[in-house]
C-alpha cells in the first residue's frame, strides 16, 4: 500500500459512526485501545444527536469528544506513522536537493526594492529581506523578482547607498470633542502643536473616513438623514449595521460588533437613538469599551416625518420584544432541563482548580467533572441561562438566553439574604475568592456590562444592605485601547446604588509586568505575591468600614427619631 492510499483509508476509518463498520477495515488492530475508544466515542456521539433530549451543548460536547478519540487514534497507528515518517525523509532529501540547486544557479547580488511601510507585511510574506545595515528591503538570491515589480525602481542600480525613510505628510481630521474617544480607538493621534488629530501610523483609514475634513464637509449637507448619520457614527467605533439597524425610537437596542458571530439580539454593542429636537444618541462597544456621543449635523425632519418614523419605529420594537421573550423564555425551560443531567460539584472541576477555589453549592459539573456549569438567575431566584466554562477556562452562556440583571451567588440566594454586607464582583472567580475571604455569600455579574445593572436590581431588593463593587482593573485595555471598563463600570455602579468601590492593589512591578495576567481578585489571591492575606487585608478592611458606617448611620437615626419622639411629647403637654 503507498503512502498515498493510507490517508484515505484512515479518513475513511476515522469518519465512520458504525462501530462494526470501522472493524472492517482490515488494517486496524480489533484489540488497540485508542481505535477501540474511537469507536466508543463515534458510537456515543451517534446517540447523543439522535437522543431528541439533547441539546446543542451535549451534541456538540460528544462531537469534540470523538475528534479528540479519532486523533488518538490515528497519532497510535504504527504503520500510518512509519509511512508518514519516510514520505518526510523523501520530502526533506527533495527539498534539500532543490534548494543546493537553486543556490548554485542564483545570482550573487541582492535587488533593492522600494516597500512603503504599510506594505512591509506583504513584501515579507512574498520572500523579500531586511537590510539593517542598508536600512532598505532586497530580494534575496535564489528568489524570483517578478512578484516585486511594483516596488522595483524603474532604473534601480545593483546596489544603492542607506538613506532615512522620508516622513509622510500628516493627514489631519475634523474630530468633534464629544468623537474624541471613538476616533483614538480607531487609530487617531492628537498633535498638540497644531491642535488637531490626524490618523496615525496604525490607523484604521476606513473608520476615520467619517472624520475627514471632505466627509464632513458633505455630511453637513440636508442629502443625509439623521439616520443616515447615526448608522456612520455606528460603524465609525466598530458596530455592524445591518437589517433595522439604526431604530432611532429612544429605546436601547443591542447590535453586533466587529470580531465577533453576528447576532440580532445578542451583540457586544447598544445604542439609543433620539429624533426629538436636535437628533441625538449614544453608542457604545462593550468589546473595546469604546463609546460614543452623537448629534446630527443639522439635517431635522419634519413633523409628518418624524410622527411616521416613530410609528415605525414603535412596530418594529414591539414585535422584537415580543421575538425576544419568546426566545429567553423558550431558552429557560430548555436549560432547565438540562440541569437534570447535571450534577453539583464536589470535588474542584479543572476550572476550579486553576483559579483555586473551592466548591460552593449551586455550580454544577458533568459525569466527568471536567466542566463547570453556573447557574444565573434574578432577584426572584428564577434561572434564566447559564454560564458554560471549559476546563481550558473558555466561557460561553446558552444562545438565545437572558443574562442582563442576571447573576449567581456563591453560598445561594438565601444566604445573600444573611449577608450583612452585598459584595458584587464580575466573574464566578472573583466572586469565589472574596467569599472564601469573607465567609459569607458574594454575588457574580459575570460582566463589566452587567455590573449595574444587577447592583441595581439587589439594591431595589435589599435596600438597607450596604454594598461592596469588587471591580476589575483592565490596565491591559487602558493601555491598548485607552478604555478600562472593568474600573469604570465598577465606579458607575457604586455610584448608581451609594456603595463603595474596591480594586485590587497589587504588589509592585506586578500589574506593569503583565497587566493582563493581574486584574482581579482572584489574581491576586492566586498569582500575586501577596496571596490571601494580601486578598484579605485589602478587603476585610473595607468591608468592616462599610459595616461600621452603616452601624452609626443607624445610631444616628435612632436618636434623631428617639427626639423627635421627645419633642412631639412635649408639644403635646404644652397643648
Amino acid at each position: 500500500m503507498s503512502f498515498t492510499q493510507t490517508p484515505v483509508l484512515a479518513s475513511a476509518a476515522l469518519n465512520s459512526t458504525d462501530g462494526e463498520a470501522a472493524v472492517a477495515d482490515p488494517r486496524l488492530d480489533p484489540i488497540n485501545p485508542h481505535e477501540q475508544a474511537a469507536r466508543l466515542a463515534r458510537i456515543e456521539e451517534e446517540r447523543v444527536r439522535r437522543d431528541p433530549n439533547s441539546t446543542d451543548e451535549d451534541i456538540a460536547a460528544a462531537r469534540e469528544a470523538r475528534k479528540s478519540a479519532d486523533v488518538a487514534a490515528l497519532l497510535n497507528d504504527k504503520d500510518l506513522q512509519r509511512q508518514i515518517a519516510e514520505h518526510e525523509r523523501e520530502q526533506q532529501t527533495t527539498r534539500a536537493g532543490q534548494v543546493d540547486q537553486a543556490s548554485q544557479s542564483s545570482q550573487s547580488s541582492k535587488i533593492w526594492i522600494d516597500v512603503p511601510y504599510p506594505q512591509k507585511d506583504e513584501a515579507k510574506a512574498l520572500g523579500a529581506r531586511w537590510d539593517r545595515q542598508e536600512q532598505s528591503w532586497y530580494v534575496p538570491a535564489g528568489v524570483d523578482p517578478a512578484p516585486f515589480a511594483q516596488w522595483t525602481p524603474a532604473a534601480a542600480p545593483r546596489v544603492r547607498p542607506k538613506q532615512s525613510p522620508a516622513t509622510p505628510p500628516r493627514q489631519y481630521l475634523a474630530v468633534p470633542y464629544g468623537e474624541r474617544v471613538a476616533a483614538k480607538a480607531a487609530g487617531a493621534v492628537w498633535d498638540k502643536a497644531a491642535k488637531s488629530w490626524y490618523a496615525g501610523p496604525k490607523a484604521d483609514l476606513a473608520k476615520l473616513k467619517r472624520w475627514q475634513p471632505e466627509t464632513v464637509s458633505a455630511q453637513q449637507g440636508p442629502a443625509m438623514t439623521p439616520r443616515d448619520e447615526f448608522a456612520e457614527a455606528l460603524r465609525s467605533i466598530g458596530c455592524v449595521v445591518s437589517g433595522e439597524h439604526p431604530i432611532m425610537d429612544d429605546h436601547k437596542h443591542r447590535i453586533s460588533v466587529e470580531g465577533e458571530k453576528h447576532s440580532e439580539k445578542a451583540g457586544s454593542g447598544f445604542y439609543v437613538g433620539h429624533l426629538d429636537g436636535h437628533p441625538a444618541g449614544y453608542i457604545k462597544n462593550n468589546k473595546t469599551g469604546v463609546d460614543l456621543k452623537w448629534k446630527s449635523k443639522g439635517y431635522s425632519f419634519d413633523p409628518e416625518q418624524k410622527a411616521r418614523m416613530l410609528a415605525e419605529a414603535a412596530e418594529k420594537l414591539q414585535a422584537r420584544t415580543a421575538e425576544q421573550e419568546r426566545l429567553h423564555e423558550q431558552t429557560a425551560q430548555r436549560v432547565a432541563r438540562q440541569m437534570t443531567k447535571l450534577l453539583p460539584v464536589t470535588e474542584p472541576t479543572a476550572y476550579m482548580k486553576a483559579k483555586g477555589i473551592e466548591p460552593q453549592p449551586g455550580v454544577f459539573t458533568d459525569r466527568e467533572g471536567q466542566k463547570t456549569y453556573i447557574p444565573a438567575t434574578d432577584v426572584d431566584g428564577k434561572q434564566w441561562t447559564m454560564q458554560y466554562i471549559r476546563e481550558d477556562g473558555s466561557k460561553r452562556f446558552a444562545k438565545n438566553s437572558r443574562k442582563e440583571v442576571c447573576f449567581h451567588v456563591i453560598g445561594g440566594l438565601d444566604a445573600l439574604a444573611k449577608a450583612p454586607v452585598l459584595v458584587i464582583g464580575e466573574g464566578y472567580a472573583t466572586a469565589g475568592s472574596l467569599s472564601q475571604t469573607l465567609g459569607f455569600a458574594t454575588v457574580a455579574a459575570f460582566d463589566s456590562g452587567n455590573l449595574v445593572p444587577v447592583a441595581k436590581a439587589l439594591h431595589e431588593k435589599y435596600p438597607d444592605k450596604p454594598m461592596v463593587i469588587a471591580g476589575d482593573d483592565d490596565k491591559h485595555l487602558e493601555t491598548t485601547q485607552g478604555v478600562n471598563p472593568g474600573r469604570s463600570k465598577a465606579e458607575e455602579a457604586a455610584r448608581a446604588v451609594g456603595g463603595k468601590l474596591l480594586l485590587p492593589i497589587f504588589a509592585p512591578g506586578e500589574q506593569a509586568a503583565n497587566p493582563k495576567g493581574f486584574t482581579d481578585f482572584n489574581d491576586l489571591a492566586t498569582r500575586s505575591v501577596l496571596g490571601q492575606e494580601g486578598i484579605a487585608r485589602q478587603v476585610r478592611s473595607v468591608v468592616d468600614d462599610v459595616l461600621e458606617r452603616q452601624q452609626g448611620r443607624g445610631i444616628e437615626e435612632q436618636q434623631r427619631g428617639q427626639r423627635q419622639e421627645q419633642a412631639s411629647r412635649r408639644v403635646a403637654k404644652v397643648g
